[in-house]
Order: structure tokens, then sequence, then C-alpha cells
């Protein structure tokens, strides 16, 4: 039956339904008309952020103002074109004409404000973007108050540059010790310090006083600079550089990145390779196998424990001494990024996190030779090398804006590599009656870095513009070494005799040694940073407390024979194979035992506070109408260098400490002699602290080298004073050519020599050289070839060239002989560096050719008569190709060391050491929502 209630309830629901579906279809319709107009204003001569500037559109109220980063945003702008005015206080106004707005999308502006001191006109009016933004980054360093030279993102994407010391090596005047350590302008790795974000990073190394930089994966960088003349507002440990690492940085919209890559290794992948049971898993992590067992004695030597019960406990030690062969699988590459922008409350909040992780398997040919003075050969060994590494990295960064003028951030970068290797070697040691000789070494090691800070940044326009910045900050690393074992087989030179182990009486490293080490080093502080803008000059003053804290504990567990208590060993066990000599049932009565090496030195606890405070100023003025800028400050830095351990009974302590202020002055001149052209002048001082354990009144044994090392109590901090010099000119957008002069005079300069020593024989120690000096020169040039017809635009070409010398005086000691004017230990004569690029503008292919070169080096300071040990020239040739498809897709070729020349080493005319080098080819695809 018809009901007309429901009739009628229906119809009302039908229309309702029906007028609410064409509302939200005009909302929808009118929100497609709008759009949004967003973007970034930067300071045209420094490249910074303009703060604080009003962003309005022609003839309205409707705009916007830029925040702490200078950017902005007008939301809900209806479709169509407009004029927008960009005004801030003492700079001259902006117009943009013809400003185009699309339905339902955001028109991005790269705008830049010209400073009214040195504006022509009353206003610039702009016909279409500006273009200058595509120079901001050369821009940064044409205006910053320091010589620098740094490294984009997009400079390490054409290359194959896989960790940040690869990468570091293509910048001027740097060179690599290790693939790890950088010398910049010919001063070690001790004479640089490394910062990530601003922060300070902690040592990976118990013996140097240095950062480890392969530790990092290039794909978390955003760039990195090298701050080779010293301001007040940095840290004055250095001389030949402070590295900034900056990591990638919060984008304003969704971006994902995606790679993955595989490659082959000449003389590797799919061949032989030595590895050995209970290695390293796939990514690199230790199983647990090389671990003492739990019921392990802290110290076997003063555990009471009879020899039976020794015994027993050797037999529970892992008994893997013998490598056996597979086959090299191909390496891997992976990573991911994720990074967004969007608002909470009201406000900008954005995050980027990035995971990373690869793995490479390498066969190396190796030598290992000495000479003495006379030129008769020490020992001579050739034989293989198998390495397995592994490197991950992973980073989650947050920012909040919860004002326009104050933002909050949280970075967190982790870092991990592993390194397993086997190492096999045959020739003989003539010294010591002489014996043809096998080695046999099977070491891992692992190391990790995690940092973390808390940035503010904060804008008080009511105190008379005032930036306020301050960050906490703490980093740690860890550096394990766990079961490192190393066994000799011999026999008479000439004979035919069978190879018998060659054990002591004593612990050894190389006699049946198991060394464990393990570093633990740990960062944390805070710092404050106040600059203040006037109409005449520029304020800046800051604080900082920096505390660093180490634990180094090791241990040497050595088989030995003829153990007291247990009887003469039966010398026919000193002949079985690697697989059967340290059977369990071989230690007993009779047979084998084991043995701790006893030195309460080779454990130690050590930390430094630095507290430091800084004021400077920065004054632009002009002479006959020639513009000039000036910066002029001091820091103060107030330091204590504390280290803790016991002499080598391992009873008494022993301990040592440094205090020092310093006041160190800097003084920066730039002469702007157009607006592409630079004359800069620099003076400044900076110091150079001992590394904790130099400070050591004790020795302690570096296994790594096989030596005893004795620290200096006397030890002062080395005092260096810079001098710079550097002619820029920026004649195009990315391009660039330079020419740096620089000379350094070191006052106590900290150099390793030998002396006479002790219980333990010859030792090395640290002494303070009387002086040194380096000084050289640093060539660049960034251009594109243009000016050989427009289509050569598209092709690029970076290279550089130094020449460093450097002369160090040593005063003679009982063991060694005085020397004037020898070159730095590390430090090359040259560096060159090329590359060549070039993009395909229809079809997107990307080319890349690039060449790195150092010049001869010592390695090893002679300690007498002997000749110094050197490294040779090689050369080195890498090749990209990369081509994107699909919109979103890229596919990447690597050729790595085309050329795969040898690492050699000399001592005189004589090969002292040499490694076999490798090929590497790699196949990568990259997928990218941007």
């Amino acid at each position: 039956m018809f009901n007309k209630n429901n009739f009628l309830i229906m119809n009302t629901k039908f229309l309702l339904s029906l007028f609410l579906l064409l509302i939200l279809t005009t909302f929808h319709l009118l929100a497609q008309e709008k759009g949004n107009i967003k973007g970034t204003v930067l300071d045209k001569e420094t490249g910074e952020p303009v703060i604080g500037a009003n962003v309005l559109i022609e003839n309205s109220n409707i705009g916007a103002a830029t925040d702490l980063e200078g950017r902005f945003k007008i939301e809900n702008v209806n479709a169509g074109k407009y004029n927008i005015v960009v005004s801030y206080i003492s700079y001259t106004k902006l117009f943009v004409k013809d400003v185009e707005v699309n339905s339902d999308k955001d028109t991005e502006l790269k705008l830049t404000l010209v400073p009214e001191a040195i504006s022509v006109d009353e206003v610039v009016v702009v016909d279409k973007l500006d273009r200058s933004f595509e120079n901001a980054l050369l821009n940064q360093r044409k205006k910053s108050n320091s010589i620098s030279d740094a490294l984009s993102a997009e400079q390490i994407k054409r290359s194959n540059d896989a960790s940040t010391s690869d990468a570091l090596k293509r910048i001027p005047g740097v060179t690599l010790l290790d693939n790890k350590f950088i010398y910049v302008r010919g001063t070690s790795e001790r004479y640089s310090n490394a910062q990530l974000n601003n922060t300070s990073l902690t040592s990976t190394e118990p013996e140097k006083k240095s950062f480890a930089f392969d530790l990092l994966p290039t794909n978390l960088l955003s760039n990195t600079i090298i701050v080779k003349s010293f301001t007040p507002d940095i840290a004055g440990d250095f001389a030949g550089g402070t590295v900034q690492i900056n990591t990638i940085d919060f984008p304003d919209k969704l971006k994902i990145n995606v790679n993955y890559s595989s490659s082959y290794t000449s003389n590797t992948s799919l061949k032989n390779f030595s590895t050995y049971s209970g290695g390293a898993n796939f990514w690199g992590f230790d199983n647990g196998l090389r671990s003492l067992p739990s019921s392990f004695p802290a110290n076997l030597g003063t555990a009471g424990l009879t020899r039976t019960e020794i015994n027993e406990l050797a037999k529970g030690l892992n008994n893997v001494w013998m490598p056996e062969t597979r086959k090299a699988p191909l390496n891997n590459s992976f990573s991911l990024s994720i990074g967004d922008g969007t608002t909470l409350i009201g406000q900008n909040f954005g995050f980027i996190a990035a995971f990373s992780f690869r793995n490479s398997f390498k066969n190396s040919t190796i030598e290992r030779n000495e000479y003495e003075a006379s030129g008769e050969p020490r020992f001579e060994f050739k034989g293989n090398q198998s390495t397995y590494s592994t490197m991950m990295g992973g980073m989650f960064n947050l920012s909040y804006k919860f004002s326009d003028f104050n933002k909050l951030s949280i970075k967190n970068t982790y870092s991990r590599t592993s390194d397993d290797e086997v190492s096999e070697l045959s020739g003989a040691q003539y010294t010591d009656a002489g014996k043809e000789q096998i080695q046999t070494a099977l070491r891992f090691t692992e190391r990790d870095i995690f940092s973390t800070q808390l940035n503010a940044e904060h804008y008080l326009p009511e105190l008379l513009n005032l930036k306020l910045d301050w960050k906490v900050f703490y980093s740690q690393s860890h550096r394990n070494e766990p079961d490192y074992r190393r066994i000799i087989y011999g026999r008479d030179i000439g004979t035919n005799d069978p190879y018998a182990a060659i054990l002591g009486f004593q612990p050894n490293l190389k006699n049946g040694g198991r060394f464990y080490s393990n570093l633990f080093d740990k960062t944390r502080g805070a710092t404050i940073d106040l600059s203040l803008p006037t109409s005449y000059a520029k304020y800046k003053f800051g604080a900082l407390y920096e505390e660093k804290k180490r634990d180094f504990t090791s241990r040497l567990i050595s088989v030995i024979i003829n153990a007291s208590g247990n009887g003469f060993t039966d010398f026919n066990l000193l002949y079985l194979p690697l697989n059967e000599i340290f059977a369990p049932e071989n230690f007993r009565r009779n047979g084998f035992s084991i043995d701790e090496y006893q030195n309460g030195s080779n454990n130690y606890a050590a930390k430094q506070e630095v507290f430091s405070t800084y004021g400077m100023i920065e004054i632009p003025f002009y002479v006959l109408g020639q513009e000039f800028n000036f910066v002029g400050g001091a820091r103060l830095e107030n330091s204590l260098q504390q280290i803790n351990s016991f002499n080598l009974s391992g009873r008494i302590p022993a301990s040592n400490q440094l205090k020092k202020i310093d006041i160190l002055p800097s003084l920066n001149l730039v002469y702007r002699i157009s607006t592409i052209t630079n004359l800069r002048l620099g003076y400044s001082q900076t110091v150079n602290r001992p590394e904790l354990r130099e400070l050591a009144s004790f020795a302690y044994f570096d296994f790594a080298t096989q030596t005893s090392v004795r620290g200096n109590p006397d030890l002062q901090r080395a005092l260096i004073r810079n001098y710079d010099l550097r002619f820029e000119i920026f004649p195009g957008v990315g391009e660039l050519l330079s020419a740096s002069l620089f000379y350094k005079s070191i006052t106590n300069a900290i150099e390793k020599v030998v002396v006479t020593g002790s219980a333990l024989g010859s030792e090395r120690t640290f002494a303070n050289s009387d002086k040194a000096k380096i000084y050289g020169f640093e060539l660049e040039g960034r251009f594109t070839l243009g000016f050989l017809g427009s289509y050569f635009d598209n092709f690029s070409m970076n290279a550089n060239y130094s020449w460093i010398k450097s002369a160090v005086n040593i005063k003679g000691t009982e063991t060694t002989i005085p020397r004037e004017e020898r070159p730095l230990q590390g430090q090359s004569p040259y560096v060159i560096n090329f590359g060549l690029f070039f993009t395909e503008p229809s079809v997107g292919t990307s080319i890349g050719i690039l060449y790195n070169r150092i010049g001869e080096r010592i390695i090893e300071v002679a300690t007498a008569y002997e000749e110094d040990v050197t490294e040779q020239p090689r050369d080195v040739l890498d090749f990209t190709i990369s081509q994107p498809f699909l919109e979103n897709f890229e596919i990447k070729l690597g050729v790595r060391d085309l050329l795969s020349q040898e690492q050699v080493f000399t001592q005189g005319s004589k090969r002292s050491r040499v490694n076999s080098a490798n090929t590497g080819i790699s196949l990568g695809l990259s997928y990218k929502i941007q």
C-alpha cells in the first residue's frame, strides 16, 4: 500500500543528498580553481635565507612572511597571473611579474634579494624567475667568511664513491691513508677534525687521533665541506682542516628513493675466496663463536688456577685455525630513503629516514718485505689476502617548526662496518737464525658509530633581530676485534724438512696468539650561538662544552710450550696440520697449554674536557669605492686531558694529565674585486692536542705493529700559525676558477720517534719536534665547455691540482740520527683530480670520467740509517654512465679503478710492500618518487 509519509521522507532524503552533492561538487570545483604560491627568499650576496621578508600579491593584502629557512607559502590563490612583491628592511624591493597560478597546483619561486648598500636602482624589476638561485651553493662559498672547499650530493652521485673517504679525495689538497684517514694540505690525520651536522665525532681507533671516514656511506650525505682557514666559531684543534659532514635535509613533499646494485670484482667474483668457519654472516655481524667462554676468568694469570684447570679452559676455546675455500658471489648494495613535509597543529613538520647496506668480497695478492740499512733483507714474504667487508648506515631525522621563527629538530645517524680477513703468506725470515715460514692469520674487526643531537633555532625580531641557535649532542663509537688468530710454521732455510709450528714459552701474538680488544668512545656536550645583525656590522658570540671519554681493554691469550707444571712438550705435536694442531686433546700434560700476556698498561680509561667561548665581528666597508669584508675575533679554549691506567704489573695505578688555556685569534679579509671575483687573506692560530694515550707515562704493546710504544707525560700541545691567500672567480652558474697559497708554521709538532727500550726492547715514543713548516698552492676549476658551441653547454669539467712541500727537523736520539728538512709523514708533494661529465639533453644520458693521482709520500719514517718506506704514485680511473627511463627509474653502470695498478711501497730502491688492485664493475637500478 502507498505510504505518503514514507514517500515524503524518501524524497526529502533524496533532495538533501542531491543538495549536499551539489555543494560538495561546487566546493571541489572551487578548490580546483585555487592553487598555492610557495618558495624561498635568499640573500643574493651570501646565499643565506632572508628571515621575516614580506611576500605579497601586488595590490592586495594576501601574502606570507618567510620563516627561519627563508621559505614562504601563500595558500588558496585563485588561478591566474599575478605580480609578486618581496620586501624586507635593508634590501631593495623585488617585483616578480606574471607569476602563473594553476588550479590545484603549487607554483614554486626561488628568489633573491639585493642588499640596499650595493643596489644601483631603487627598485629591481624582474620579468621572469630569477635563475641566480641555481648558483646558491657556490654563492655560499663565494660569500663565506673562511676559505673552504665543498662537495655536493650531486657531485658524489656522478662518481662510484660509496664511502665518505672515497668522496673526500676529490677535494683539492686531500689525500687518503689506508683509504679511511684523511690528510689535508700535507698534514696528517691528527691535524684534522671531523664533524657530523656541526657536532664532533668520536674516534674509532685506539691509537689514532682521527676519525675513520670510511664509516659513513655517501647516500646519507647532503654535502661535505672542508674548512681550511680558522674562524672563531669552530673548534680550534686543527691545522689541516675541519671536515663538516652534513646529512640529507628534510624535503617539503614526499620523496622516496630506492636503489639496488650488484658489482663484479676482477680476480674475486665467482672465483676462489678464502674464509673460515665461524666467520661473519651476510650482514657482517659476529655470530658469537669468537667470544671467550663465559667461564673464562677476567685474568688468566691472576686467577690462581692449576695447570690442569688452565688446560681445561683451553679445550673450550674455538678451534678454528685453518682457512677454507669457497666461491665468492657478486657484491651487493641496497639503499632506501623516505622523507616528507606536512603540517602538524598548523605548523610545518618534516622527517627523513634512510637505510643502506653494501657488502664486498676482495682477493689481493700481497708482498711484505723489509731491509737492513745495508740493503740486506730482514724478511721477504708473498701471499694472498681475502677480505669480506660490509657497510651499513641508517638515519632518522625529525623537524618541527612551532612558529615561523622557531624551529626544533632531532637528528640521528648510525653507521657500522665490518671486515673479515684471511691472510696467508709464505717466505723467509732471515733474522733470528733464519727460517722459511708459512704465516696464517684470521682477523675480524667491527666498528660502529651513533650520533644524536637536538637542535633549536630562534629568530627574535623584538630583540633587534637576534638569532639564537642551541644544541645538545651525544655520539658514541665502538670498535671490537674479537679473537685475532695468527700462527707461523717454519723450517731451516734451504732444507726440505717438514714445517713445524713455531711456538714460544711466553704469550706472543704471531705464534699461536689470540688477541681481543674493545674500544668504547663517547662524546657529549652543548653549544649556544648568538648572531646580532646591525646596520654596520654583524656580531656573533657563543660557547661550547664538550666531554670525551674513552675505555680501552685488550687481552692476548697464546698457546705456549713447556708450560710451568705441564712438563716438557711433545714436539711431535708441532708438525700437526692447522686443523689438528690445537685440537682439545692436545692441551694436556706434556702437550700444549695457554697463558695470558700480563701488562696492566694495555687497558686504560681517558677523558678530555674542553670549554670554549668566542666572539667575532663581520664588518663590510668601502675604500675608494671598492668593497671589503673584514671578519675577526678570538676563541678561548680551556682544555683538560687525563689518562688512567696501571704499570706493567697491573698493580700500581699510573695516570697523567695536561691542562691548557689557549687564546686563538683569527683575522680574515675579503676584497670583493667585482660581483664574481674575490681576493681572500687570512691569518689564524690553532692548536693540536696530543691523543689521549700519547700522554701515558707507561709503555704498552701495539699488537698491530708488533712494537712497544711508550707515552710521554712531558708532551706539549702543538701550536700552529696559519697564513692563507685565495683568488677566486665565479664566471657563471656552477663555474669556478680559484688559486690558493698557504703556509703553516708548527711549533712543538708531535712526532713518533724510536728510543732505547727497557725490558720490552726497542720502543717507540712521542716527542715534540723543534719546528715544522708546510706550504704550497692549490688550483681548481669547474666550468662548462659552452665556449666551443651551444651543444657543449652539456659538457662540464672539474679539475684541481695541489703542490705541497713540508719540512720538519727531528732531534737525534740514542738509536736515531737527527734529520733536517724531512717531509712530514704521509705528505704527498702533489695531488691531481680530474672529472669530465656529459649529459645528453634530449634523452638524459649522463656520462662521467674521473681521475685521481697522488705523489710519492713517506708512510713509515726510518728509525736510524735505513731508508724511509714510501708509497709510490698510482693512477686511479673511474667511469660511470646512467640513463633515466619511465619517468621515475634510472639505471647506472660504473667501472671502478679501471687501470687496477698495484699499490707499491718501496724502501730505497726495493719493493717493501705490494697490494694488488681490482677493477670493479657495478650495475644498479634506482626508483624515485618526488
